[in-house]
């Protein structure tokens, strides 16, 4: 399955709750977290057909990055790219 988290939360971690077969899960996303990175509950996924027991479920995360910023938010990820060694760009 697919989970989209804000880009604060893929940048500072949180724990999200998502739908498993047996009814929702917390999942931890750690800090640092990118677009595409997949992660598994483990015994969260569908019966196994040849052994007992239950599969693993994927959970791949997207991370929403915001189309419209206010100026405040603006000036933010400015002073951020600043403190990260970035040039950014007044656009």
């Amino acid at each position: 399955m697919e989970a989209t988290i804000t880009f604060t939360q893929a940048a500072l971690g949180d724990e999200i709750i998502v739908p498993t077969l047996d009814g929702k899960a917390k999942m931890k996303i750690p800090a640092g977290t990118q677009n595409g990175n997949v992660f598994r509950l483990r015994g969260k996924g569908f019966p196994s057909l040849h052994i007992s027991g239950k599969g693993d479920q994927l959970v791949k995360i997207k991370v929403d990055v915001p189309t419209k910023l206010n100026d405040r938010q603006k000036q933010l990820l400015r002073e951020f790219a600043e403190a990260s060694g970035e040039k950014a760009r007044n656009i």
